[in-house]
């Protein structure tokens, strides 16, 4: 979602402005960017820490290779400027202070549309007890921000009531060393209120971290919040339309001060990882094995150490549409899983798993390297393979437009040309087109990526359109229109099960 989520105050000394912003980058390098901001403010308040080793806290969507990045200013220049401008008219005449937890929309063209909650945290040392604060989200699309207006509220709202809990407990604490009494018979040491910043506030060491984790999350859902379809010609039905939260594993967090997120050593290196990462772990004809069983539903079991296997599993996910997600199963911690109706799972060393067979794919990560390899494959099946007709079995049409080879009256035939080595294989044309993909040097990580989404989703839309075909004769002419060959049928019987 193009969209800035700021955490605003209303400073004793400044008066209102934005303390913590986050916000999406794609095509902006982090390295470009300077992220150790300076503050001219000497109040605790306004001067902080975001975190003991940096000023910026970022995390990367592993799917879409977004950015996003949480700092004390907005790091491109230009929308700090707007962010300034919406946190003043946030907490002064943008809003009805008396008010605590409304929403407020406002803004134009030129200076950004805005969804401001305000909301109030007690505070023992501030003028009444409490300090103003709001959270703002701020972007150029007015009605697409007036159409999530009620996901962003009931979101933001969870958010502020965090704060705010928090926020009760450090004032209960406060009032039992220090008693209302005594506040009123010492009233001089209140004259000059003191500022104190959301970390004093909350009590909470790593108030930021999680603050970048949830608006990091709404950026993310935010913009599969509305999806749009795209068909060809009249149909009676529509695919449902994406609600559902992303999975926990969306994200990878680079903070270093909450021990529950996973700490990136290299700024530079990609977190969003493509096929090629599964090309780089088996061998290069074990490649196109896994993933036709991926594809077309052997069962798949991965062993070993889950530092290992996690991004192994998520590569694999790729090669399924996202309604069938549900059918993998990450560190499974039971041997029954194994035997349920998962058709992906990963498993550490110390669970049994089934022996190979033609329909388990086993994939074992090894200690230690062996003859070069880290990971031992078995798999007694095989890739279908071309069958040869004699001559007369052809209609005359296939044979003119299928010349070549011709043994002892025998054409072998297949429709399309195979891109494995091996040009006995016949496999479905969805994989052909992610092996060319793969092998595509020209492809960056992130281009891949997308390829690699583009197709899955052509082909979850022609099973779709297929699972709607009242007749095996109105099915056999979708096939024709939608261009879906003998071959296919594997991939078209497994996801037809799942996809609705």
């Amino acid at each position: 979602m193009n969209a800035v989520i700021a955490l605003c105050h209303f400073c004793e000394a400044h008066g209102p402005c934005a303390i913590f912003c986050t916000q999406t980058l794609r095509d902006t390098k982090l390295e470009d960017l300077s992220l150790d901001q300076q503050t001219q403010k000497t109040c605790s308040a306004c001067n902080y820490s975001i975190s003991k080793n940096s000023n910026a806290i970022y995390s990367r969507d592993t799917e879409s290779g977004a950015t996003f990045v949480s700092t004390k200013v907005a790091v491109l220049p230009k929308v700090a400027s707007l962010v300034k401008e919406a946190a003043v008219l946030s907490l002064s005449n943008g809003t009805d202070a008396s008010k605590d937890g409304e929403f407020v929309f406002f803004g134009d063209s030129t200076r950004g549309h805005i969804l401001s909650h305000t909301f109030r945290i007690s505070d023992l040392q501030a003028r009444g007890y409490s300090q103003l604060f709001s959270i703002i989200v701020l972007m150029k699309d007015k009605y697409f921000l007036l159409n999530i207006k009620p996901f962003l509220a009931e979101h933001l709202k969870k958010v502020s009531s965090e704060l705010q809990a928090a926020a009760k407990k450090t004032k209960e604490t406060e009032e039992l060393t220090y008693s209302e009494r005594q506040r009123r018979l010492s009233g001089a040491q209140f004259l000059m209120p003191t500022s104190r910043s959301l970390l004093e506030l909350t009590g909470e060491e790593h108030i930021f971290a999680q603050l970048h984790s949830h608006f990091s999350w709404l950026l993310l859902a935010g913009s599969r919040f509305l999806t749009e379809h795209v068909t060809f010609g009249n149909l009676p039905w529509l695919p449902p339309q994406s609600s559902g939260r992303p999975p926990a594993q969306r994200l990878t967090y680079n903070s270093s001060t909450l021990p529950m997120i996973e700490s990136i050593d290299d700024p530079d290196l990609e977190e969003f990882f493509s096929l090629r990462h599964l090309k780089s772990v088996v061998r290069k004809e074990e490649f196109a094995t896994v993933c036709y069983c991926a594809l077309t539903g052997v069962k798949i079991v991965v062993r070993g150490d889950p530092r290992k296997t996690f991004r192994f599993m998520v590569c694999l996910k790729k090669l399924l549409p996202e309604p069938m997600h549900n059918l993998m199963r990450i560190d499974a911690q039971h041997q029954h899983s194994i035997s349920s109706e998962y058709k992906i799972i990963s498993v550490s060393n110390d669970i049994a798993v089934p022996m190979a067979s033609s329909s388990v794919y086993r994939i074992d990560f090894l200690d230690k390297h062996v003859n070069g390899h880290e990971v031992s494959v078995k798999w007694p099946g095989e890739l279908p393979r071309k069958c040869k007709l004699h001559c007369s079995q052809f209609p005359r049409s296939l044979i003119r437009t299928n010349r070549g080879l011709c043994e002892n009256g025998y054409h072998s035939y297949f429709p399309r040309k195979s891109l494995i080595n091996d040009s006995s294989t016949l496999v479905p044309d969805l994989m052909v087109k992610l092996l060319k993909a793969v092998e595509e040097k020209n492809f960056t990580e992130l281009v891949l990526n997308k390829q690699t989404k583009v197709l899955i989703e052509e082909w979850k839309n022609k099973v779709t359109c297929l699972n709607h075909a009242k007749s095996n004769s109105v099915q056999g002419k979708l096939k024709k229109v939608l261009g879906v060959q003998p071959h296919d049928q594997p991939i078209i019987n497994y996801w037809s099960t799942h996809l609705h």
